[in-house]
Protein backbone atom coordinates (compact mmCIF):
# COMPACT_ATOMS: atom_id res chain seq x y z
CA UNK A 1 0.00 0.00 0.00
CA UNK A 2 1.35 3.40 -0.97
CA UNK A 3 1.42 6.34 1.43
CA UNK A 4 2.09 10.01 0.85
CA UNK A 5 5.51 11.35 1.72
CA UNK A 6 5.86 12.11 5.40
CA UNK A 7 3.01 9.88 6.49
CA UNK A 8 3.51 7.71 9.52
CA UNK A 9 3.74 3.98 8.95
CA UNK A 10 4.24 1.04 11.28
CA UNK A 11 8.02 0.93 11.80
CA UNK A 12 9.57 -2.12 10.17
CA UNK A 13 13.02 -2.93 11.52
CA UNK A 14 14.80 -5.12 8.96
CA UNK A 15 17.26 -7.83 9.93
CA UNK A 16 19.98 -5.89 8.10
CA UNK A 17 19.82 -2.99 10.59
CA UNK A 18 20.42 -5.45 13.41
CA UNK A 19 23.63 -6.55 11.71
CA UNK A 20 22.13 -9.99 11.38
CA UNK A 21 24.10 -12.50 9.34
CA UNK A 22 21.51 -15.19 9.45
CA UNK A 23 21.08 -14.71 13.19
CA UNK A 24 21.90 -12.46 16.10
CA UNK A 25 21.59 -13.03 19.82
CA UNK A 26 20.95 -9.98 22.01
CA UNK A 27 20.77 -9.80 25.80
CA UNK A 28 17.53 -8.38 27.18
CA UNK A 29 18.56 -5.31 29.17
CA UNK A 30 15.86 -3.93 31.53
CA UNK A 31 16.57 -0.27 30.88
CA UNK A 32 16.20 -0.87 27.14
CA UNK A 33 13.31 -3.33 27.23
CA UNK A 34 10.73 -0.91 28.57
CA UNK A 35 11.64 1.73 25.97
CA UNK A 36 10.77 -0.32 22.89
CA UNK A 37 8.08 1.39 20.79
CA UNK A 38 5.57 -0.53 18.74
CA UNK A 39 7.25 -1.93 15.64
CA UNK A 40 7.64 -5.02 13.52
CA UNK A 41 10.42 -6.91 11.79
CA UNK A 42 11.02 -8.74 8.53
CA UNK A 43 12.68 -11.55 10.47
CA UNK A 44 11.82 -14.01 13.23
CA UNK A 45 12.30 -13.22 16.91
CA UNK A 46 12.38 -15.57 19.85
CA UNK A 47 12.33 -14.00 23.32
CA UNK A 48 13.61 -16.15 26.17
CA UNK A 49 12.77 -14.64 29.58
CA UNK A 50 15.01 -16.40 32.07
CA UNK A 51 14.23 -14.21 35.07
CA UNK A 52 11.83 -11.35 35.69
CA UNK A 53 8.23 -10.26 35.36
CA UNK A 54 6.55 -7.71 33.15
CA UNK A 55 3.99 -7.00 30.47
CA UNK A 56 4.19 -6.75 26.71
CA UNK A 57 1.87 -5.50 24.02
CA UNK A 58 1.38 -7.54 20.88
CA UNK A 59 -1.24 -6.55 18.31
CA UNK A 60 -3.48 -4.54 20.66
CA UNK A 61 -3.34 -7.09 23.47
CA UNK A 62 -1.40 -6.85 26.71
CA UNK A 63 0.26 -10.00 28.05
CA UNK A 64 2.10 -10.79 31.26
CA UNK A 65 5.36 -12.69 31.21
CA UNK A 66 7.21 -14.56 33.95
CA UNK A 67 10.49 -16.45 34.46
CA UNK A 68 11.13 -19.36 32.08
CA UNK A 69 8.92 -17.93 29.36
CA UNK A 70 9.25 -18.09 25.57
CA UNK A 71 7.65 -15.62 23.20
CA UNK A 72 7.65 -16.20 19.46
CA UNK A 73 7.22 -13.27 17.10
CA UNK A 74 6.77 -13.94 13.38
CA UNK A 75 7.69 -11.42 10.65
CA UNK A 76 5.21 -8.56 10.35
CA UNK A 77 3.65 -8.89 13.80
CA UNK A 78 3.33 -5.54 15.61
CA UNK A 79 4.78 -5.64 19.11
CA UNK A 80 6.64 -3.77 21.81
CA UNK A 81 7.75 -4.62 25.33
CA UNK A 82 6.22 -1.99 27.54
CA UNK A 83 7.09 -2.71 31.16
CA UNK A 84 9.43 -4.70 33.36
CA UNK A 85 9.04 -4.89 37.14
CA UNK A 86 11.92 -2.74 38.46
CA UNK A 87 12.15 -4.55 41.80
CA UNK A 88 12.86 -7.92 40.21
CA UNK A 89 15.98 -9.41 38.67
CA UNK A 90 15.57 -9.49 34.91
CA UNK A 91 17.57 -11.48 32.38
CA UNK A 92 17.05 -13.20 29.09
CA UNK A 93 17.85 -13.29 25.40
CA UNK A 94 16.40 -12.19 22.11
CA UNK A 95 17.26 -14.46 19.21
CA UNK A 96 16.78 -12.78 15.84
CA UNK A 97 17.07 -14.92 12.74
CA UNK A 98 16.27 -14.36 9.11
CA UNK A 99 13.66 -16.20 7.08
CA UNK A 100 16.48 -17.25 4.75
CA UNK A 101 18.12 -19.22 7.56
CA UNK A 102 15.23 -21.69 7.42
CA UNK A 103 15.37 -22.15 3.65
CA UNK A 104 16.90 -25.41 2.56
CA UNK A 105 17.55 -26.55 6.12
CA UNK A 106 14.36 -28.61 6.49
CA UNK A 107 13.54 -26.50 9.52
CA UNK A 108 9.88 -25.82 10.14
CA UNK A 109 8.91 -22.80 12.18
CA UNK A 110 6.39 -23.92 14.80
CA UNK A 111 2.80 -23.16 13.90
CA UNK A 112 2.74 -20.23 16.30
CA UNK A 113 -0.39 -18.66 14.87
CA UNK A 114 -2.31 -21.88 15.47
CA UNK A 115 -0.79 -22.35 18.93
CA UNK A 116 -1.60 -18.74 19.80
CA UNK A 117 -5.20 -19.22 18.68
CA UNK A 118 -5.50 -22.35 20.81
CA UNK A 119 -3.89 -20.97 23.95
CA UNK A 120 -4.85 -17.31 23.69
CA UNK A 121 -1.32 -16.03 24.24
CA UNK A 122 2.01 -15.94 22.38
CA UNK A 123 3.86 -16.44 25.69
CA UNK A 124 4.61 -19.99 26.75
CA UNK A 125 5.92 -20.70 30.23
CA UNK A 126 7.94 -23.89 30.44
CA UNK A 127 9.06 -26.34 33.11
CA UNK A 128 12.35 -25.99 34.98
CA UNK A 129 14.00 -29.00 33.31
CA UNK A 130 13.22 -27.62 29.86
CA UNK A 131 14.43 -24.17 30.95
CA UNK A 132 17.86 -25.68 31.65
CA UNK A 133 17.98 -26.97 28.08
CA UNK A 134 17.09 -23.54 26.65
CA UNK A 135 19.73 -21.84 28.79
CA UNK A 136 22.31 -24.26 27.42
CA UNK A 137 21.26 -23.76 23.80
CA UNK A 138 21.26 -19.98 24.09
CA UNK A 139 24.71 -20.11 25.70
CA UNK A 140 25.97 -22.18 22.77
CA UNK A 141 24.52 -19.64 20.33
CA UNK A 142 26.26 -16.88 22.27
CA UNK A 143 29.54 -18.76 21.84
CA UNK A 144 29.00 -18.92 18.07
CA UNK A 145 28.35 -15.19 17.96
CA UNK A 146 31.48 -14.17 19.88
CA UNK A 147 33.96 -14.99 17.11
CA UNK A 148 33.80 -16.51 13.66
CA UNK A 149 34.34 -20.24 13.85
CA UNK A 150 34.71 -23.11 11.42
CA UNK A 151 31.35 -24.28 10.02
CA UNK A 152 29.60 -21.61 12.05
CA UNK A 153 26.41 -21.52 9.98
CA UNK A 154 26.04 -25.29 10.26
CA UNK A 155 26.40 -25.04 14.04
CA UNK A 156 23.86 -22.22 14.24
CA UNK A 157 21.40 -24.23 12.14
CA UNK A 158 21.87 -27.22 14.42
CA UNK A 159 21.24 -25.21 17.58
CA UNK A 160 18.22 -23.56 15.99
CA UNK A 161 16.89 -26.96 14.99
CA UNK A 162 17.26 -28.14 18.58
CA UNK A 163 15.44 -25.05 19.84
CA UNK A 164 12.57 -25.73 17.44
CA UNK A 165 12.45 -29.36 18.53
CA UNK A 166 12.35 -28.37 22.20
CA UNK A 167 9.63 -25.82 21.46
CA UNK A 168 7.52 -28.49 19.77
CA UNK A 169 7.97 -30.75 22.79
CA UNK A 170 6.57 -28.04 25.05
CA UNK A 171 3.25 -28.47 23.27
CA UNK A 172 3.25 -32.26 23.53
CA UNK A 173 0.35 -32.56 25.96
CA UNK A 174 -1.77 -30.37 23.65
CA UNK A 175 -0.51 -31.76 20.37
CA UNK A 176 -0.93 -35.36 21.46
CA UNK A 177 -4.70 -34.89 21.47
CA UNK A 178 -4.69 -33.52 17.91
CA UNK A 179 -1.59 -34.71 16.08
CA UNK A 180 -3.27 -37.61 14.30
CA UNK A 181 -6.60 -35.90 13.80
CA UNK A 182 -7.49 -34.90 10.25
CA UNK A 183 -9.30 -31.89 11.70
CA UNK A 184 -6.09 -30.60 13.28
CA UNK A 185 -4.18 -30.91 10.03
CA UNK A 186 -6.97 -29.17 8.14
CA UNK A 187 -7.05 -26.36 10.69
CA UNK A 188 -3.32 -25.88 10.31
CA UNK A 189 -3.70 -25.67 6.53
CA UNK A 190 -6.60 -23.24 6.85
CA UNK A 191 -4.77 -20.89 9.23
CA UNK A 192 -1.74 -20.92 6.90
CA UNK A 193 -3.95 -20.18 3.88
CA UNK A 194 -5.71 -17.31 5.66
CA UNK A 195 -2.37 -15.75 6.57
CA UNK A 196 -1.33 -15.83 2.92
CA UNK A 197 -4.63 -14.80 1.28
CA UNK A 198 -6.80 -12.82 3.72
CA UNK A 199 -6.51 -9.68 1.56
CA UNK A 200 -7.79 -11.35 -1.59
CA UNK A 201 -9.84 -14.38 -0.52
CA UNK A 202 -12.80 -13.33 1.61
CA UNK A 203 -15.17 -16.31 1.75
CA UNK A 204 -14.97 -19.59 3.63
CA UNK A 205 -16.23 -21.41 0.54
CA UNK A 206 -13.20 -20.23 -1.44
CA UNK A 207 -10.84 -21.54 1.25
CA UNK A 208 -12.77 -24.81 1.33
CA UNK A 209 -12.31 -25.13 -2.43
CA UNK A 210 -8.63 -24.27 -2.07
CA UNK A 211 -8.23 -27.04 0.54
CA UNK A 212 -10.42 -29.54 -1.40
CA UNK A 213 -13.07 -29.96 1.29
CA UNK A 214 -16.67 -28.85 1.69
CA UNK A 215 -17.47 -25.61 3.51
CA UNK A 216 -19.39 -27.52 6.19
CA UNK A 217 -16.50 -29.91 6.82
CA UNK A 218 -14.03 -27.04 7.02
CA UNK A 219 -16.18 -25.10 9.45
CA UNK A 220 -16.82 -28.15 11.66
CA UNK A 221 -13.09 -28.92 11.81
CA UNK A 222 -12.16 -25.35 12.73
CA UNK A 223 -14.84 -25.19 15.43
CA UNK A 224 -13.68 -28.48 16.93
CA UNK A 225 -10.03 -27.40 17.02
CA UNK A 226 -10.27 -23.68 17.82
CA UNK A 227 -13.72 -23.26 19.30
CA UNK A 228 -14.65 -20.64 16.73
CA UNK A 229 -15.98 -20.69 13.19
CA UNK A 230 -13.81 -20.54 10.08
CA UNK A 231 -15.52 -17.26 9.21
CA UNK A 232 -14.51 -15.73 12.54
CA UNK A 233 -10.88 -16.78 12.08
CA UNK A 234 -10.90 -15.04 8.70
CA UNK A 235 -12.69 -11.93 10.01
CA UNK A 236 -10.32 -11.66 12.97
CA UNK A 237 -7.30 -11.70 10.65
CA UNK A 238 -8.78 -9.06 8.32
CA UNK A 239 -9.74 -6.83 11.23
CA UNK A 240 -6.36 -7.21 12.90
CA UNK A 241 -4.64 -5.80 9.81
CA UNK A 242 -7.25 -3.05 9.57
CA UNK A 243 -6.60 -2.06 13.20
CA UNK A 244 -2.84 -2.10 12.62
CA UNK A 245 -3.13 0.23 9.64
CA UNK A 246 -5.65 2.55 11.31
CA UNK A 247 -3.64 2.93 14.50
CA UNK A 248 -0.07 2.89 13.17
CA UNK A 249 -0.34 4.55 9.76
CA UNK A 250 -1.82 7.71 8.30
CA UNK A 251 -3.15 5.97 5.20
CA UNK A 252 -6.59 7.18 4.16
CA UNK A 253 -9.44 4.88 5.16
CA UNK A 254 -10.28 4.40 1.48
CA UNK A 255 -6.68 3.22 0.89
CA UNK A 256 -6.94 0.75 3.75
CA UNK A 257 -10.26 -0.55 2.47
CA UNK A 258 -8.81 -1.06 -1.01
CA UNK A 259 -5.65 -2.69 0.36
CA UNK A 260 -7.74 -5.19 2.32
CA UNK A 261 -9.91 -5.99 -0.70
CA UNK A 262 -13.15 -4.23 0.25
CA UNK A 263 -15.20 -2.90 -2.65
CA UNK A 264 -15.50 0.59 -1.14
CA UNK A 265 -14.73 2.50 2.04
CA UNK A 266 -18.40 2.72 3.09
CA UNK A 267 -18.77 -1.04 3.14
CA UNK A 268 -15.45 -1.35 4.99
CA UNK A 269 -16.68 1.19 7.55
CA UNK A 270 -19.90 -0.74 8.19
CA UNK A 271 -18.02 -4.03 8.39
CA UNK A 272 -15.50 -2.61 10.84
CA UNK A 273 -18.14 -1.02 13.10
CA UNK A 274 -20.27 -4.17 13.12
CA UNK A 275 -17.36 -6.29 14.33
CA UNK A 276 -15.33 -3.84 16.45
CA UNK A 277 -18.13 -1.64 17.78
CA UNK A 278 -16.72 1.70 16.63
CA UNK A 279 -16.09 3.33 13.26
CA UNK A 280 -12.62 3.21 11.67
CA UNK A 281 -12.27 6.94 12.34
CA UNK A 282 -13.11 6.55 16.03
CA UNK A 283 -10.72 3.64 16.37
CA UNK A 284 -7.95 5.66 14.74
CA UNK A 285 -8.45 8.52 17.22
CA UNK A 286 -8.16 5.90 19.95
Amino acid sequence: MKHKSGQKNIPVIPAATLDTKGFRLLPLIPEQVDSYEMHRHDCFQLFWINEGHGTAQIDFQGYSFYPNTLCLISPGRVHGLIECKPDKTFSGWLLVFSKELLVGQQLEWPHTSLIDLMEGTPFHRIAADQATIFNTLFSLLEREQEIERKEQLEAVNSYLRLILIEMSRIQDSWQQRHREEAGFRLTKEFVTAVESHYRTVHSVSEYASMLHVSSNHLNESIKKTLGKSAGKVLRDRQLLEAKRLLRYSNAHIAEIASYLGFRDSSYFGRYFKKNIGVTPTSFRKG
